[in-house]
């Protein structure tokens, strides 16, 4: 059995006291800690261009990224899906939402937009001439995320905007030379969609304005290609032996931690008690990875024997990983 839970990794400056509340509050997983051998790994979101989830989507889509290619280049091709039946490289773009700051700019969580399509058809057509000069094409795939085709010269290096948001975009916006055909397009859209109708309509729906379009992906369609990965809107997803647990995704994205407990706790009694045989653990080999914004901890839990059952399990230093950086 293979459980998935993506967001469970709380960042390190709070892990010590969530582990402190994590016997009461989950306390299934708890014990499942207490006996599991866990691999943890870090993870370069900076590098990699998307989060260890999506990185782990992408692995089980079968996407391996060329060499000095960012495993988030695959999202391109994944998140499109059987929308695209060609082998040009897969530009998407998310209508998205930049915050500035005093001293920075920072993309919102993408998953707060609420994008009707009526408000996407009225961006599209005012963006529309703009892209069309500037040599791009636009598809549309969502009312949240459009296919671009780029000029040939054209090969940004990004990260996904789950794996941006929140975060300062200094360190994600190129100012190569060969980027500016996309800044000077990106400008006009931004000057053409200030005080838009649609935009208005979502002030008033008490959301914020669209105001940009994020570029990720890149990749060409691999054979294979699964185009069913659940996302993080998913709750829960479950085929065959597989579990994969999103509660805990939404508040480990904005580090709400009370809220991020009070989810734990849902998960844990509704999903891994199910899960859990009379000794508390699974009753079967299973394999538990958890997903944080830096790293993935792949732990295997094993049946004990009967012979083995009347005797004191062994208990794992879960503390000495989950609490320090890897």
């Amino acid at each position: 059995m293979l459980i998935v839970i993506p967001g469970a990794l709380p960042s390190l400056p709070v892990a010590a006291e969530l582990a402190r509340l994590l016997p009461q509050r989950a306390p299934v997983l708890h014990g499942w800690l207490l006996a599991a051998a866990a691999q943890v790994d870090g993870f370069d979101v900076r590098a990699q261009g998307c989060t260890p989830y999506e990185a782990w989507q992408l692995e089980q889509a079968g996407y391996r990224p060329a060499a000095g290619t960012p495993s988030g280049a695959g999202l391109g091709p994944l998140l499109a899906g059987d929308a695209i039946n060609d082998n040009h490289p897969v530009w998407l773009a998310d209508l998205a939402h930049l915050s500035l700051g005093t001293d920075q700019a920072v993309l919102l969580d993408p998953g707060v937009m609420d994008i009707r399509a009526d408000e996407a058809e009225a961006l599209l057509a005012t963006a529309l001439p703009s892209i069309e000069a500037a040599g791009f094409g636009v598809t549309v795939l969502t009312p949240q995320r459009w296919r671009l085709t780029l000029p040939d010269e054209l090969e940004p290096r990004t990260g996904s905007p789950a794996a941006v948001a929140g975060q300062p975009l200094r360190d994600w916006w190129s100012q190569d030379a060969a980027m500016r055909p996309w800044r000077r397009l990106l400008n006009e859209i931004q000057m053409a969609w200030y005080e838009h109708p649609a935009n208005e309509a979502r002030a008033e729906r008490g959301l914020p304005p669209v105001n940009a379009l994020w570029l990720y992906g890149g990749a060409r369609r691999w054979s294979g290609t699964a185009t069913s990965s659940p996302t993080a809107s998913d709750s829960v997803a479950s085929k065959g032996q597989t579990h994969i647990l999103t509660e805990l995704d939404a508040a480990h994205r904005t580090e709400d931690w009370a809220n991020w407990l009070d989810a734990l706790a849902y998960l844990d009694k509704h999903h891994l008690q199910p899960l859990s045989g009379s000794s508390g653990l699974p009753e079967q080999p299973t394999q538990l990875i958890l997903l944080g914004a830096d790293r993935r901890a792949t732990l295997t839990l094993q049946p004990r024997s009967r012979l083995l059952a009347w005797l004191p399990a062994p208990k794992k230093n879960w503390n000495s990983w989950w609490s320090r950086p890897v």
